[in-house]
């Protein structure tokens, strides 16, 4: 391996490229801290009312080009829990990842329906965001899940439930140099 040593790297200061410095097509330039590639996906939705944490939706993957990367992951999704009218119900939602086979929770989440008479108000959970330091090789594919389950009921949980709306979920995970 060669190694070139500056201080500094400008482009030409004049012509259609004035100003860049360019890197051809088929070669990466890693540069700690930036952001290396981006993927984005969409996903539907799912209910459950199991009291054990069940896969409810696969949010994505990303297949990392450079190891020990780290991927900054945002997944958007509607959250919800039904109402009761005899209990508050509760429901806990967890971000995980394939590379601990979906053992262990990035990111939790908690919605609650307290109960008002007849009628109940519902906390709503804010997207998913991690930065995750999965350790992985260069070439690791890494999918992402969120699971659910109901935590105080009777009552089923909602994960994108878009009222024939067409809602959907969104992720996003940026790749960045480590």
């Amino acid at each position: 391996m060669s190694t070139i040593k500056v201080e500094n790297l400008t482009g030409i200061t004049s012509g259609a490229n004035a100003n860049k410095v360019i890197v051809p097509a088929g070669q990466t330039l890693i540069a700690p801290g930036h952001t290396i590639q981006a993927v984005t996906a969409t996903f539907s939705g799912a209910s459950t009312n199991s009291s054990s944490y069940v896969a409810m939706v696969t949010c994505g993957s990303i297949t990392t080009t450079v190891a020990n990367s780290k991927l900054l992951v945002t997944a958007a999704a509607q959250m919800q829990v039904g109402k009761s009218t005899s209990a508050d119900t509760k429901a806990a939602y967890a971000l995980r990842s394939s590379v601990d086979s979906y053992a262990a929770n990035l990111h939790t989440q908690a919605v609650v329906n307290y109960r008002e008479s007849n009628v109940g108000w519902q906390q709503q959970g804010m997207p998913f965001h991690i930065l995750h330091s999965p350790s992985a090789s260069a070439g690791t594919t890494i999918t992402y899940k969120i699971y659910g389950r109901e935590a105080v009921g009777p009552t089923s949980i909602y994960l994108i439930d878009g009222w024939g709306l067409g809602g959907e979920g969104k992720l996003s995970i940026l790749e960045i140099a480590p």
